[in-house]
């Protein structure tokens, strides 16, 4: 009778303590709404632009940006000054000696030399692996640490030992240290070597992969793997309690798909710096219901609007009805990507290996209807990756335009004909071209899209499509394994410069979703990178977007974004004040506050 007493009162505790920590809180002093729940708040790991936004409110960067500069310039961060070598190779960083971790440690250079060690590791997974090979030795340590785990894997199970991983990690750790140029040369003095000059690296020292992490706290989630030697990084050190970060803000909750709540981080180095006290972030995967909450007042800024009536929403705009539809001019665009394998997920051969094939499908695509009569918005026409026009100095190439009968020339050069008159193409060996598989997310108008691609396909091409939706996780997830046909996505650049869209398409990228590797399009990218003349930089790099544009065609372009925000005007009651209306839609939620 006491166990059950025991375990009655268990029970009644463990439910009280649920009930008070689902208790509501009063509301943030700004709340915001995304459609989803974060992918990462790991630095090193993540690429998507919600992601990196609640990065910058926990992690503080080298430098960061001029939020309300037109052209983005950096400006002094957790580094209170740089130097730059003659030759625009050595940067040296004199980081703040006030600067603190959230449980009180000093952030030190060597901090940035361990989180750079992990983007440059490849178990870690970083998208932006290939930015981190513009350091000296940094391609090299990458090449090294990859041949150190195939090595170890060719190894009798025998010899494959926890001590034996452990002594391979210690072994890459003396190698970065010899040969990447990343050195704490004292404990707030970081000194960084590039392989040539690079003159967006500042930008990049403000991009999120670049931010630092607490070693300490990470070494408490990895785990060698005695089987492979590979570091098994768990994400449970972004979880609170366990984060331990150097930003403005720190997390006081985090439920999963519903909600976010930061307060200010009492050991930040400058604490004027966070405007308001505290910070909220709601998960609303559903747009109409976004859009009652925010309003009905239940928050102050949807931070990435998306649904099917957007033009409706502007007209109200145009016509004076409604003040706090905001329409930015973005620095990305929206495509489908093209699956290049030679072989899909399930073993069959991919058409879409073949350029012609995928040319066919880009040709038969109306883009101006879809943007007319589909997305209803701002949005221009694309048929570039790179927005006209956004980067000074560099011209876009024409693209291909829409030609029906271009299309159908393309694909039975590429062997689909239709042989025996039943209006779907078949090759060689007489099979029917299979089924589009078209993979899409369940927010925004992407069903929409595929749906009317799906239809210029068959009535150009006689090509049978269907849509398949999956959740985001579960869709970036197929992504990464090129488990799909066509699939959406977007891509909005991380600095000012061709390379941030044009890198996306070369060989063994990290955001090379599409397993897209081409010779020519690689050795253009290597002659530009090599190029020490600005023009005849950009002329070669001009090339390459023409050549993956017009001949490759590894995705197909279909707008230039248009991106919307809500929030009211900062001067009206309830107004958002210091929101960057910048095309790279950089924003720094430490700086937003509401107007009382």
């Amino acid at each position: 009778m006491g166990r059950i007493i025991a375990v009655l009162a268990f029970m009644v505790a463990a439910l009280i303590g649920v009930v008070a920590t689902d208790r509501p809180r009063p509301r943030a002093d700004l709340v915001w709404i995304e459609p989803s729940d974060f992918n990462t708040i790991d630095p090193q790991r993540m690429s998507h632009l919600p992601d990196l936004r609640i990065a910058y409110a926990l992690f503080e960067g080298l430098v960061r940006w001029d939020t309300s500069s037109e052209d983005l310039h950096v400006v002094p961060a957790l580094a209170r000054s740089w130097d730059v070598s003659g030759d625009r190779l050595t940067y040296t960083f004199h980081l703040d000696p006030e600067a603190t971790w959230s449980n009180g440690d000093p952030v030190t250079a060597s901090d940035f030399a361990y989180a750079w060690q992990r983007a440059l590791m490849p178990e870690t997974g970083a998208d932006y692996i290939q930015l981190f090979h513009l350091i000296r030795g940094g391609r090299e340590f990458t090449d090294f640490r990859a041949e150190q785990l195939k090595t170890y894997a060719d190894r009798p199970e025998s010899e494959r030992t926890l001590d034996a991983a452990h002594m391979l990690r210690a072994e890459a750790d003396r190698r970065f240290r010899a040969t990447v140029a990343v050195s704490a040369e004292e404990a707030r003095t970081l000194v960084v070597t590039l392989i040539r000059p690079v003159p967006f690296f500042l930008d990049l020292c403000a991009f999120g992969p670049f931010l630092p992490v607490h070693p300490l706290t990470l070494e408490r989630f990895i785990d060698l793997d005695p089987r492979t030697a590979a570091l098994h990084q768990r994400h449970g050190w972004t979880k609170p309690p366990f984060l331990v970060n150097n930003g403005p803000y720190v997390i006081e909750r985090w439920r999963f798909k519903r909600d976010m709540r930061l307060t200010p981080n009492p050991h930040y180095r400058d604490r004027t710096l966070a405007r308001s006290k505290s910070l909220a972030v709601n998960f609303i995967e559903n747009q109409n219901t976004a859009l009652l909450a925010f309003r009905s007042g239940a928050a102050d800024w949807h931070s990435d609007l998306e649904v099917d009536y957007i033009g409706d929403l502007l007209d109200e705009s145009r016509a004076g009805r409604r003040d706090d539809l905001r329409a930015l001019d973005a620095f990305g665009t929206y495509f489908w990507s093209f699956n290049c394998s030679a072989k899909l997920s399930d073993g069959r051969d991919n058409p879409f290996h073949d350029p012609r094939v995928r040319r066919a499908f880009t040709l038969a695509v109306d883009k101006n209807a879809i943007v007319d009569q589909v997305r209803r918005g701002a949005e221009r026409p694309a048929t570039t990756l790179i927005p006209p026009g956004s980067i000074p100095g560099f011209r876009s190439p024409p693209g291909l335009p829409f030609d029906t009968a271009r299309a159908r020339a393309e694909l039975e050069s590429a062997g689909w004909i239709d042989r025996d008159s039943d209006g779907v193409p078949e090759n060689a060996a007489g099979t029917p071209f299979p089924t589009v598989e078209m993979l899409a997310t369940p927010v925004g108008a992407h069903k929409d899209v595929a749906q009317v691609l799906g239809r210029m396909w068959e009535a150009a091409l006689g090509v049978p499509s269907k849509v398949v939706i999956r959740e985001t996780k579960v869709y970036s997830a197929s992504l990464k394994k090129q488990d799909y046909m066509v699939a959406r996505g977007a891509w909005f650049g991380d600095y000012l410069d061709p390379s941030t869209f044009l890198e996306i398409h070369r060989t063994g990228n990290g955001n090379n979703d599409r397993a897209f590797s081409d010779p020519k399009y690689d050795r253009l990218l290597a002659r530009a990178d090599n190029e020490p003349e600005p023009a005849r930089r950009l002329t070669l790099l001009e090339e390459a977007e023409r050549y993956a544009m017009e001949e490759a065609l590894p995705i197909l372009p279909i707008w230039h974004y248009e991106h919307y925000y809500l929030a009211r005007p900062e001067n009206a009651p309830g107004g958002l004040k210091n929101l960057s209306t910048h095309p790279r839609l950089i924003q720094y939620p430490f700086l937003l506050e509401v107007a009382r």
